[in-house]
């Protein structure tokens, strides 16, 4: 990414081609794919207890191994069974939690595990975004003409859809001060459509009001916005509605990170959050790929350079298809 690096491969749907970002995974069957990848990331995080809760976000589950079995099958009792097998594959004991909202599920599973420990019922959780490939989805997407043909264009005058992508990620919340720790976390409805935001941004407004509020800071003290821009022509310009209404005409540093991972739905939460985290780590935060030219109705331009910036205290809009929405500001600790 701080490359520029954004090229992805395609999937084909029928007799038609789509870009999208898939995993390097050699497997072909879907449950052994699901289970390298959810392996190969929880191997990334310290040893946790098997006791420790799981809260699962995807917007898909385990449709693309329905898909791989074809006509007929037997469903499984629950959708739900999906969260088990990955439990047994992580060798975890504990409850595992299922959250599928949409394209917030990620944050809406990270707000129940926040609110647990913040109760003292648990100490520690492990929250995974899950979302793989599977037809129904791109279908679904594709014929509602949501998906681009190019590339990923957020904010930009030319943008035409979604690019969608699959992704595995996890985070480890704990009541134990860590390196970021969530000062701010709300998720809300946008009813104004079955399927889209108010263009003018008025619930997106307010919910990062009500954010900033929980933080207790100001808008001038957000130092960067992951926006949630992935191109879509009417969700990008109710995100740019709303931005200016609460940081006015000259926000702090905008980045989209979807020209990099594809639009990764019910994982998207997670998947950006442990992204986001790892580029201000490194002080290294890239530029916003794929944009080239300012929307007048936007009039936003996102980060068109990259930079080495020290980030102390950022901010992160998701916006769902459905109305969901989620507000997050996470700081570093001093």
């Amino acid at each position: 990414m701080w490359a520029g690096e954004h090229s992805c491969t395609g999937r084909r749907l029928g007799t038609r081609d789509f870009p999208y970002f898939s995993l390097a995974l050699p497997e072909t069957d879907w449950l052994a794919r699901a289970e390298r990848a959810l392996v190969s990331v929880a191997a990334q995080l310290a040893p946790f207890a098997a006791e420790t809760p799981l809260f699962i976000a995807s917007s898909s589950f385990q449709i693309g191994h329905f898909e791989q079995q074809g006509a007929p099958f037997d469903l499984p009792v629950a959708n739900a069974s999906f969260s088990r097998r990955i439990g047994d594959w992580l060798q975890s004991s504990g409850p595992r939690y299922s959250f599928s909202t949409a394209c917030i599920s990620g944050l809406s599973a990270l707000e129940a595990a926040r609110s647990l420990i913040a109760g003292g019922q648990i100490d520690e959780a492990i929250v995974i975004g899950c979302e793989l490939a599977n037809n129904s989805t791109l279908a679904g997407f594709a014929a509602m003409e949501l998906l681009s043909q190019s590339t990923c264009q957020p904010f930009d005058a030319g943008r035409d859809g979604l690019v969608l992508g699959e992704a595995v990620a996890a985070a480890r919340l704990s009541a134990q001060p860590g390196t970021w720790r969530i000062s701010g976390l709300r998720t809300g409805i946008d009813a104004y459509s079955a399927t889209g935001p108010d263009p003018a941004g008025g619930p997106i407004t307010r919910l990062m009001a009500d954010c900033l509020q929980e933080a207790g800071v100001g808008p001038a003290e957000i130092e960067l916005i992951k926006l949630q821009a992935a191109g879509s022509p009417g969700t990008d310009l109710a995100e740019g509605n709303a931005l200016r209404q609460v940081f006015g005409i000259y926000p702090p540093p905008l980045l989209s990170l979807k020209p990099y991972l594809g639009h990764t739905l019910g994982a998207s939460g997670i998947v950006e959050l442990v992204t986001l985290l790892a580029c201000l780590a490194a002080d290294r935060i890239p530029h916003t790929a794929g944009f080239k030219k300012v929307d007048p109705e936007i009039a936003l331009l996102p980060m068109v350079d990259r930079s080495n910036a020290h980030i102390q205290r950022a901010l992160l809009n998701l916006i769902g298809f459905g109305g969901g929405l989620a507000t997050m500001i996470v700081e570093r600790e001093r």
